[in-house]
């Protein structure tokens, strides 16, 4: 009996570390690209809250991400070269952003398809924590 209780407590301490790590990611902003077999470009405007790191998160079809800039509101910038494949339905590790904490503006970035699909749509959700 203690121990189911314990295993009991043990996983609903689990769950909600999880929950709360969760809540510290806020939405920043969102892109739904349509693309084709060439690179595009897309610009996303920020909600101009402060951050130290981001994360994006994919939906629909898988998008690669390239050459992205992070522009913030007292007029710097800090880019991105290499982002790792997001799958979609999945989120990025975080960047950090250089200089610690900075109010964010709108995010640059070049993108293509990252699978075979010659066409598609995909949701680029930028996270800021």
């Amino acid at each position: 009996m203690r121990k189911s209780a314990f295993v009991m407590f043990v996983i609903g301490a689990m769950l909600l570390a999880g929950a709360a790590g969760a809540r510290d990611w806020q939405k920043l902003g969102k892109k739904t690209v349509v693309f084709g077999n060439t690179e595009e470009t897309a610009s996303i405007a920020a909600k101009g809250e402060a951050v130290s790191q981001i994360a994006f998160k994919i939906s629909g079809e898988w998008v690669r991400l390239k050459q992205v800039t992070l522009n913030f509101a007292d007029g710097t910038s800090q880019k991105i070269d290499e982002i790792e494949k997001v799958k979609p339905g999945m989120t990025s590790a975080g960047i950090a952003v250089d200089d610690g904490s900075k109010t964010m503006s709108s995010i640059d970035f070049s993108y293509q398809a990252a699978s075979s699909a010659a066409q598609g749509r995909g949701t680029v959700i930028v996270l800021g924590q």
